[in-house]
């Protein structure tokens, strides 16, 4: 029996081909404590992995100072049938995260941070606030409005954040909603929908595979479904109402995503719509909890409806 050491083990192309295979990983472990010919190869293509993707071979065996057979077997090593392949997935990878291979060095101090941040939120907002439909966002509130549940989907960071958002809006207006931020449970709410049901999905990228099925899922049942997501997504296409949301990250790693703002304000916007064609049984609601808070608060005629 064959046993393999760590560094040693050959790549599964069963592996390899995952979406989830992290090359840069791979390849900064095998810089770190591969033996000499391999960790020369690894640390080549991580001082430049774009010129990797794009050299030949010849010169990428220069650069890392072996011979090409050895570039060959490198990939092999990884189990990639050849450098043409190996390269692809490289690509792949730099297009997806490229600006987090080798990040540009921290410029200025901290105390320029305020402004960075404040000026990308209200930059975000701007930005979404010249996307919105005001057709759509009204058709929107009116469904939402008139529901018997509404549920509210969301995965990952940002969009679960809007979900429980959605929810905690909602319920001070009297709309019965509910957030949910597990796909599974995404999907089997979604088939308990009916045609009092209203969907509300959010997401960034609008790729989120349970989360659209979840979507098509409510929409076979009758479920009227709406989704704060990017135009032109899987989502937005499987979705029956749509609210756009773009917003450029930029190339700065250091900085928290302003998308999140963008999307806070666009289900602000939702819910203040959805408000006022309440009108007076959702101010009430709203009373009620304001005068409870005036209960354990001195102050509570200047805090937000809720802690």
């Amino acid at each position: 029996m064959t046993c393999w050491g760590t560094n040693d083990m050959p790549g599964s192309r069963e592996q390899i081909m995952q979406p989830h295979f992290d090359i840069i990983a791979r390849l900064r472990e095998i810089a770190e404590t591969g033996k000499n010919s391999d960790s020369q190869v690894a640390a080549a293509i991580l001082a430049d992995a774009e010129f990797a993707t794009h050299a030949a071979i010849d010169k990428l065996a220069q650069k890392a100072g072996v011979s090409e057979p050895t570039i060959t077997r490198f990939c092999r090593m990884l189990g990639f049938e050849g450098t043409r392949e190996f390269k692809v997935k490289l690509a792949q990878s730099l297009a997806i995260a490229g600006r987090y291979i080798v990040p540009e060095p921290a410029q200025g101090n901290e105390t320029g941070i305020p402004s960075i941040i404040a000026s990308s939120a209200v930059d975000a907002v701007q930005t979404v606030c010249g996307l919105v439909d005001l057709d759509i966002l009204e058709r929107s509130a009116c469904l939402i409005a008139r529901a018997r549940m509404v549920r509210a989907y969301g995965s990952g960071g940002a969009s679960s954040m809007a979900a429980t958002e959605l929810e905690n809006r909602l319920f001070r207006l009297g709309v019965p909603a509910a957030s949910y931020i597990d796909g599974e449970m995404q999907q089997m709410t979604a088939a308990a929908s009916d045609e009092r049901t209203v969907i509300v999905a959010f997401s960034l990228s609008g790729e989120i595979q349970p989360l659209i099925e979840a979507v098509a899922i409510a929409g076979r049942y009758g479920a009227r479904t709406i989704a704060l997501t990017a135009p032109g997504s899987s989502l937005a296409c499987a979705a029956e109402l749509v609210l756009p949301l773009h917003i450029e990250e930029g190339t700065d790693v250091y900085r928290p995503s302003p998308a999140r703002y963008a999307l806070l304000a666009l289900t602000d916007m939702l819910a203040m719509t959805i408000a006022k064609k309440i009108g007076a049984p959702a101010v009430e609601r709203m009373r009620r909890i304001k005068n409870l808070q005036g209960m354990h608060k001195i102050d509570a005629p200047n805090l937000p409806l809720g802690d």
